[in-house]
């Protein structure tokens, strides 16, 4: 009886560290973090996040708002990379009393070698064009 009572012990506690080994062995990766915030000043909030693949893909975002006695605005910065192109983009906007401001940028490349998805084609076939 001990033995078995042992045997299902040790099967839950290895349970975590076996589906944890099973995440590190997996290549994705992601990071994210919210923060929000309230007072009679105002409120603001702020999002992260970041992540990866295997095949290269990247990508990395964030986000800030805010309201306050001087006015409200945001922020939004992304960027990232897929299939051999990268992205950049960034946005504002405020607005106070004193008037209103808005702005981008963005900017886009690629390696000029995109793979079509098509489930009858040879990724030789596009690699040799």
């Amino acid at each position: 009886m001990r033995s078995i009572i042992r045997l299902v012990a040790a099967s839950a506690l290895s349970l975590p560290i076996v589906i944890g080994a099973a995440g590190i062995a997996s290549a994705d990766v992601e990071f994210d973090q919210n923060n929000a915030s309230a007072s009679a000043d105002g409120a603001t909030l702020h999002d992260l996040a970041s992540g990866a693949d295997g095949e290269g893909n990247s990508y990395f975002y964030e986000s800030y708002e805010l309201a306050g006695p001087y006015g409200a605005g945001n922020y939004t910065l992304l960027t990232w990379t897929y299939q051999g192109g990268a992205g950049y983009f960034d946005q504002y906007a405020w607005s106070s009393p004193d008037g209103a401001w808005v702005g981008s940028t963005s900017a886009t490349a690629d390696d000029g070698h995109w793979v079509t998805e098509d489930a009858d084609a040879d990724v030789s076939d596009d690699l040799d064009e």
